[in-house]
């Protein structure tokens, strides 16, 4: 990535610069449209693997492998230590600022580190932590079995965290989205695809051999394009390991309160008291929550870097407007999609899961409405985070985790997944606010959406 004059020039329109707020509009909207591009694909892809996967397992077994699943992902944040923030922030901030040599070592420190992390959690997930939950949590021998599976699982996954958000520190945010997930959806729907067709009936254990085996592949493509990416890069500037931790540590304590707060622990609250048939109702109903948050994660992708860039430039009133505007383009899908989750949320259940998972709409409608006040708040977190603030962050979220934790033990006993997803939902939506709240106040910008077509006419370029 050149410098901001270099990137106005290639903006530039009949030989004459853009001003730099219709050259960051234009850079925002070629970022997202890629990213919209992939995760468009990623989501039908994604619900095509959940279609095959909840006719090639038993209802236990779906939901024994969300439970999986939620191992793997909490492995695999605390396996990167934070490194998958950091490494945005510190690499789009090296090149934004004509450091090279800053984003070269910011990218070896966060793979050191990342690779450190993923041996010592799986070790400890194998050797006893894992286990314990099966056996005492879950009460599950299917989740018991398949143990060892989620530890190289989490591995798989934490590389494949830090080479996708590598990719997105340089905004390369197509590549960034190829690497997060699409890549692993099409090698999945072939795989899995080629199972139903010949009318196999796999483990639990194979599935998710086979899952670590198709991201084994894409890790190592996207590992050797990042390789070639980093050695062209210069070697002015520096980044110590230590300074790279010390951005780190907050955000991985940021990462582990997130998973408290968002779909994480509350499947493992309520494993603990209903059967793993309304474990895959609550993890159905969440996958296809992520339809409704697709805007939301489109934008959440393509801004921090751009946060990162614009703040160590100082170009607040920018960053201010430019985020208000993608909040605003985010929530009109989102609406629509909650509506029709509201008025349909069993039949599309249905439709996509199978009959039994019709069960799972009351669920479906109270998660979507905390995506949607999500997506209307806008990227506040990620204000914070690559601004210097990951400590305020942190704090909100833990405020937020132990909330979520105590309304999620309280109500799963009486009320099954919709209690679960009530304290879920409530946790989120106190979340968002302090994060929109503290963005204002630390920071000095709204994040949040405006009742108004005027910000997404000149997101357009029509105003």
């Amino acid at each position: 990535m050149g410098t901001v004059n270099e990137t106005n020039e290639r903006l530039s329109k009949g030989g004459a610069a853009r001003s730099p707020a219709a050259a960051l509009r234009a850079r925002l909207l070629r970022g997202s449209g890629w990213v919209l591009l992939a995760k468009g694909l990623s989501s039908i892809l994604g619900l095509v693997v959940s279609w095959l996967l909840a006719r090639l397992l038993t209802h236990d077994q779906f939901g024994a492998y969300f439970l999986l699943f939620g191992l793997a992902t909490f492995g695999s944040e605390l396996a990167v230590v934070g490194m998958d923030r950091a490494v945005v922030r510190t690499v789009a901030a090296g090149v934004g600022t004509e450091r090279p040599g800053q984003a070269r070592a910011a990218v070896r420190h966060a793979f050191v580190f990342g690779a450190i992390g993923s041996l010592v959690v799986a070790a400890v997930m194998v050797v006893g932590l894992g286990g314990f939950l099966a056996q005492h949590v879950y009460h599950s021998t299917l989740v018991s079995g398949a143990v060892v599976f989620a530890a190289a699982w989490l591995i798989a996954m934490a590389l494949q965290t830090l080479v996708a958000e590598t990719f997105r520190g340089f905004q390369r945010f197509w590549l960034a989205s190829v690497f997060s997930g699409l890549a692993v959806y099409v090698l999945s729907v072939a795989v899995f695809g080629l199972l139903w067709l010949v009318h196999a009936h796999p483990t639990l254990a194979q599935i998710v051999l086979l899952t670590i085996g198709v991201t084994s592949v894409s890790i190592t493509v996207g590992g050797i394009m990042l390789g070639r990416r980093v050695s062209r890069l210069g070697r002015e500037g520096h980044l110590g390991a230590r300074e790279m931790l010390s951005i780190g540590w907050p955000l991985l304590v940021t990462n582990i309160l997130t998973f408290m707060v968002g779909t994480g622990v509350d499947i493992w609250i309520l494993a603990a008291y209903v059967p793993l048939s309304e474990v895959a109702l609550y993890g159905a109903a969440s996958k296809l929550v992520f339809f409704l948050a697709t805007p939301f994660i489109i934008a959440s992708q393509v801004v921090p870097p751009v946060i990162s860039e614009l703040h160590a430039q100082g170009r607040k009133h920018e960053l201010e407007k430019s985020l208000r505007e993608v909040a605003t383009l985010a929530g009109i899908p989102a609406v629509l999609v909650l509506v029709a989750f509201l008025l349909f949320g069993a039949t599309i259940m249905g439709f996509v899961y199978g009959g039994f998972f019709r069960q799972g709409a009351t669920a479906l409608a109270i998660l979507s409405v905390a995506r949607l006040y999500a997506v209307a708040t806008g990227n506040s977190g990620a204000l914070l985070m690559m601004t210097g603030y990951q400590k305020t962050m942190m704090r909100i979220t833990a405020i937020s985790a132990v909330y979520a934790v105590t309304t999620e033990l309280l109500l799963a006993p009486r009320f099954g997944l919709v209690g679960v997803a009530i304290g879920t939902a409530t946790a989120q939506i106190l979340q968002n606010t302090l994060q929109l709240v503290f963005g204002k106040l630390r920071v000095g910008i709204w994040t949040h959406a405006e009742f108004s077509l005027r910000p997404v006419l000149e997101l357009i370029g029509r105003k």
